[in-house]
């Protein structure tokens, strides 16, 4: 699912290198008080493609937003939306267990697991009444080997999150996965997905069910 530049499988399982890192990068135990950061319109800016907002919904920017501490299993986890040629929708993606921990200020931690990959980090949370927005920008950096030769690549992508708190989980949850910047060395080699290329993907009986109490 957050798998969002076209290159093959295969090349992104023999990367040579990969870590992940971004501009509010925190280890897990520990918030440092950044006070509220609205680069969501950095994100959100890049996407033209009015079908997005037809998919997505809404993003509720409210100062005080519900507490959204828990874990949560999106299954089946399908995509929805996207702006790409020739990818499918309505398909199921592998299942994403989200947690949200130590929410404070308009900030907090998220674990985020799905298939190979785990990112932890500092998220953004906004909202009012049961809805909230949840948001992040991350940088991937890794390396494609194609022959004898290794690729650099740089990724800048936003990831946006909403839905509506109940006791039950997240009803009508919606993750959005958007490409804010791409770079590579490969001089045309590699074909990179442009910035405002975007996957939009949702639980599939609309309710993220929570697995763990905060």
């Amino acid at each position: 699912m957050l798998k969002t530049i076209p290159l093959t499988r295969i090349a992104m399982l023999l990367t040579a290198a990969f870590w992940l890192s971004s501009c509010t990068k925190n280890d897990k135990d520990t918030i440092v008080p950044i006070g509220t950061e609205y680069y969501i319109d950095d994100i959100l800016n890049v996407v033209s493609d009015s079908a997005f907002w037809a998919d997505f919904g809404t993003v509720n920017r409210g100062p005080i937003p519900p507490k959204v501490e828990g874990r949560f299993l999106v299954a089946p986890n399908i995509r929805i939306g996207t702006n790409l040629p020739g990818v499918p929708i309505g398909i199921a993606e592998p299942n994403i267990t989200l947690a949200l921990s130590k929410q404070h200020n308009g900030i907090a931690i998220m674990d985020l697991k799905q298939d190979i990959e785990n990112v932890t980090d500092t998220v953004f949370v906004m909202g009012s009444g049961n809805d909230f927005t949840v948001y992040f920008i991350e940088e991937k950096s890794y390396d494609v080997p194609l022959g004898n030769v290794s690729y650099h690549v740089r990724m800048k992508r936003g990831i946006v999150m909403t839905g509506t708190m109940t006791a039950e989980g997240i009803s009508r949850f919606r993750l959005a996965t958007i490409i804010i910047e791409t770079e590579d060395d490969s001089q045309g080699v590699l074909v990179q997905n442009q910035p405002g290329s975007y996957h939009i993907y949702k639980d599939n009986d609309e309710l993220a069910q929570r697995i763990e109490q905060p």
